[in-house]
């Protein structure tokens, strides 16, 4: 297992680039008579050796800087702290950018455990069959017909793709994962969705699939606030790098605290992960927040429409009926401006009570926009409000160190509760008992029940669907909730559609 002490200090302002460490706190448990019935989980990627467009910008740059300086003046090559400069080699190459670490398969490996913790209950049976007519039976779906495979769904690109095999290792037994993680075909199986399919029930990274959706605009106001924070910090740094400051720009300083987190993904620690403030890994925490803002959050008008098709088959998904697909609720699938039904997920007999669906950082934060996360009346500054480029709002909402770290997942669970003397209004539903501190079950009616939203452990309101027990969602408003949401942003092809330029 990992150490995911290593400093985790940093790790927590990082961002997107922040490894997944598992919370110390157990995750938010349901009310005490309360159990699962059906989660669908939309969860990142794990750690890479490098984003493509942060290297070009910043630390390809600062790598070549310092191999130049180096050469041609190695007097400006500071000493003390810095001295490391001086023959420092970077684990971090252009060719590796986008790959899939292996600390990454290591984290997945470890998320499947974790998962397979959380959720026992609503996984397969994991007794390994004896013989094919003992499997048979054991695998079944209604009417005694067989099951169809339980389905893993990522994203295409390899990082998403070896994510996904890792995690199939971590939360099922070997005669079921398969030997490379893909599944064995019969009782787990992997599923590989095109990345730019346009259609949104065929597609885990949406943003792929909508030619308006371009990331370079955001760049502008979080760079407002780079020239601002990296000032200060060539400032700090004049008097122990004299002969060096000169050559440093905003984003030297930028990509300096970014190879603190991707070195320590390679290699498990980096020089630059001490050489900066707190108060300046706050600053860069906030950099990111507002490019993120801008780019795949409350600031970008795109963001809901792109939120939308995950969280509609999540819907269908949690609906759970046993219908093949042809007699949905008419709120769902009745009327142009409803729900059309999901092709792909789910499967059919709906015999699956865990989706779990790998895809890119930019999902969740989409999925969070659509959901109306981080974003009620009553908080200072919520998610939505445009961030201040002159100073760091501290009190903020929209903190993406915790909504898309590598392996950040977003979870909606749907789940039932017996009433008590002390809450006598909630569902009556008949469940099975749990076996965890979530007091999982999947017994019973499907009325009457709740949805919550489980952001890497932590529950978070969904504004305006917190009519349930403990800030949670009935089922009937839930519905309601994505219908609504849905008709509002629900052009897909529209919005998405690349304005000619005249």
């Amino acid at each position: 297992m990992p150490n995911r002490a290593i400093h985790a200090k940093f790790f927590a302002d990082l961002s997107a680039i922040s490894p997944f460490y598992i919370p110390t706190a157990l995750p938010d448990p349901l009310p005490p008579t309360c159990s699962l019935t059906r989660v669908s989980l939309l969860i990142r990627h794990s750690s890479i050796l490098g984003n493509d467009d942060e290297y070009d910008d910043s630390m390809g740059p600062f790598i070549e800087k310092i191999k130049r300086i180096r050469d041609e003046h190695p007097e400006k090559i500071p000493q003390g702290e810095w001295a490391f400069l001086g023959e420092w080699e970077s684990p971090i190459k252009e060719d590796k950018v986008e790959v899939l670490s292996e600390r990454g398969k290591a984290d997945s490996l470890y998320l499947g455990q974790y998962i397979r913790q959380q959720y026992n209950s609503l996984f397969p049976p994991p007794d390994k069959k004896k013989s094919s007519s003992e499997s048979k039976h054991k695998h079944k779906g209604k009417k005694g017909k067989k099951a169809p495979p339980y389905k893993v769904w990522t994203a295409s690109s390899s990082r998403d793709i070896e994510t996904a095999q890792a995690y199939i290792k971590g939360s099922f037994p070997k005669h079921q994962s398969g030997p490379n993680g893909d599944g064995d075909g019969e009782v787990v199986q992997l599923i590989k969705v095109p990345n730019k399919a346009k259609d949104w029930d065929k597609s885990l990274t949406p943003h792929k699939a909508c030619d308006a959706f371009e990331k370079l605009s955001s760049l502008e106001p979080a760079n407002k606030w780079l020239a601002l924070y990296a000032g200060r910090v060539r400032e700090r740094l004049s008097s122990l790098m004299p002969f060096l400051i000169d050559e440093l720009d905003d984003q030297d300083v930028l990509g300096m605290q970014m190879l603190c987190g991707y070195e320590s993904i390679a290699q498990g620690s980096s020089s630059f992960c001490h050489l900066f403030t707190d108060d300046e890994w706050l600053d860069v925490e906030y950099y990111f927040d507002v490019r993120f803002h801008y780019m795949m959050g409350y600031g970008n008008s795109l963001s809901p429409y792109l939120g939308g098709p995950w969280v509609k088959t999540a819907l269908h998904l949690l609906d759970g009926k046993d219908t093949g697909g042809d007699d949905h609720p008419k709120s769902i699938a009745d009327g142009s401006k409803k729900l059309p039904k999901p092709k792909l997920p789910p499967n059919a007999t709906h015999t699956q009570l865990l989706h779990p669906s790998f895809t890119h950082r930019e999902s969740p934060a989409f999925v969070a926009v659509f959901l109306n996360l981080y974003n009620a009346t009553s908080l200072k500054y919520p998610a939505s409000a445009p961030p201040s480029l002159d100073h760091r709002v501290d009190e903020r909402a929209w903190r993406t160190s915790h909504l898309t770290p590598f392996l950040g997942h977003i979870a909606l669970e749907r789940f039932s509760c017996h009433p008590t003397r002390d809450s006598p209004d909630v569902s009556s539903e008949q469940v099975g008992s749990g076996d965890n501190h979530h007091h999982h079950g999947h017994k019973g009616k499907q009325d009457g029940s709740y949805v919550r939203a489980v952001v890497n452990g932590k529950q978070e309101r969904m504004g305006g669907c917190e009519d349930g027990v403990n800030g949670s969602c009935k089922w009937e408003t839930f519905v309601k909730f994505v219908n609504g949401r849905a008709e509002r942003w629900g052009d897909f092809e529209g919005v998405c559609e690349k304005k000619k330029e005249d």
